[in-house]
């Protein structure tokens, strides 16, 4: 049978030329295909791990029932009833796979009392107060992710911090501060009775976005002060740290984010009282042009196999009926129908073996080229990413800065990408080139190998 298949391709040589071409061209294809939606892949890995994506559990503002509403002096008093966030609910949510870190959000609202703050238009004789969020990271908290405020001097909030705050470069100018001075503070809430607390400011940010003209002392952006959990516990004088504005959870792959979000709303938590927002925003801005690539180069791979396999059963189909006397006589002689179908499968796989090898060097000189025309491709059919800011009144809405979009200039997808040909992927066209093959020959041989001898040899005559 071996000797058949090799005296048979070393004969033919026109016809095995041809098939030469014909699977030296496919695997070319398919292979140049493969090296480039691998290199997509690991780019838009790259970027998906860079860029990052969210979590947030936060408390279910549209639950009334969670909520009590009492006349207080300048203003209906809202007070949270329901279930807090505590650490116990974040240790249970950061066991779920695939989360990276976190960062827990406080609120409160405070007067200066040895420093002053910016003042802006004011609605009757009150003392200036701003409102100030607590974290757990400051590197981690919105605005700095999404480029609204810019750290500039001295380092970030961290974990282990006790009475520690930021405070803006205007802030500070007003004040004469500087890093490692001291601020006080004191609760501004209605109750009263709230104690004076001390700060040390650890770093200076900037406002990197416009802060508009029309602010009252407590919406200007530049009179925030980002302090740690401690500092706020004191403040507001809680029993335990308390997360009024949720916590984010920062995901490693936010490809994975919904599966991600459906394991935490599995966890044993208060949902009457929680909600989860899923916010992938970030990736989904600047990686357009690869997943538009991706979903191009899958389909281009699909189609060649698709073609090929179209391609090769015609041809092969047509050589094998130009082969029905000889099948016959291998019949009449007593041959079985599989070792004569196995020897058609050896004679087109002894041409694939070669075909596939070339294809190797073929591929590695002609796809980085044809991965940058098709990034190119892909790139220009998306839109031009826009940036839009809030309005002052969207913005008092959260000073989380849930609100404030990505600044997206600082994470821009790839102008290009690196592609190389690896052993592996030709391993897969191998593989993948085989079972063609062997399919398209058996699929081609079952109409002959099924006639009787004396039939096929009587027509022949």
């Amino acid at each position: 049978m071996l000797k058949r298949a090799f005296f048979y391709t070393t004969r033919k040589k026109g016809k095995m030329l041809i098939l030469l071409l014909t699977l030296f061209v496919i695997s070319t294809f398919v292979l140049t295909g493969l090296s480039i939606l691998a290199a997509a892949d690991q780019s838009a890995l790259s970027l998906r791990q860079s860029v990052g994506g969210s979590i947030k559990l936060e408390r279910d503002m549209d639950n009334s029932q969670n909520w009590t509403y009492q006349q207080g002096i300048g203003g209906v008093l809202v007070d949270y009833t329901g279930t807090p966030i505590t650490d116990a609910d974040i240790e249970k949510v950061m066991s779920v796979k695939g989360i990276r870190d976190y960062n827990g959000i406080g609120f409160g609202s405070v007067f200066a009392t040895d420093f002053s703050f910016i003042p802006g238009i004011s609605f009757g004789q009150v003392r200036d107060y701003s409102a100030l969020p607590s974290v757990s990271n400051s590197e981690y908290f919105n605005y700095f992710r999404r480029g609204a405020f810019k750290l500039v001097e001295g380092r970030h909030i961290t974990p282990e911090d006790d009475h520690a705050v930021l405070i803006s470069t205007a802030l500070a100018e007003r004040n004469g501060l500087k890093l490692g001075d001291t601020i006080t503070v004191q609760c501004c809430y209605d109750a009263g009775g709230y104690p004076n607390v001390l700060l040390k400011i650890v770093g200076i940010y900037d406002v990197t976005m416009d802060d508009g003209q029309f602010n009252t002392t407590s919406t200007d952006k530049r009179n925030r002060l980002i302090i740690d959990h401690n500092a706020m516990q004191e403040i507001m004088v809680h029993d335990v740290i308390q997360y009024d504005n949720g916590v984010e959870f920062f995901v490693d792959d936010p490809r994975d984010i919904d599966k991600i979000a459906a394991q935490i709303q599995k966890l044993d938590l208060d949902w009457s009282c929680f909600k989860l927002t899923v916010d992938n925003t970030a990736y989904e801005a600047v990686a357009s042009s690869l997943t538009a690539m991706q979903n191009m180069v899958t389909g281009l791979i699909i189609g060649i196999v698709i073609v090929s396999i179209g391609i090769l059963a015609l041809i092969l189909n047509m050589w094998i009926k130009q082969r029905t006397h000889e099948t016959g006589i291998l019949l009449a002689i007593g041959v079985s129908k599989v070792k004569i179908v196995t020897q058609y499968i050896l004679e087109t796989l002894m041409i694939a073996v070669i075909a596939f090898g070339l294809s190797y060097f073929s591929s590695g000189a002609i796809a980085q080229r044809a991965c940058n025309l098709l990034f190119s491709q892909a790139a220009e059919t998306q839109p031009v990413l826009e940036i839009e800011t809030p309005d002052d009144g969207t913005e008092y809405l959260d000073i989380t800065g849930q609100y404030i979009p990505y600044d997206t200039s600082n994470m821009v997808a790839p102008d290009s990408i690196e592609v190389h040909v690896t052993v592996e992927q030709l391993l897969w066209v191998y593989l993948l080139g085989i079972v063609l093959c062997t399919a398209a020959v058996t699929l081609a041989s079952l109409p002959v190998v099924k006639m009787k001898p004396k039939n096929i040899l009587s027509k022949m005559s």
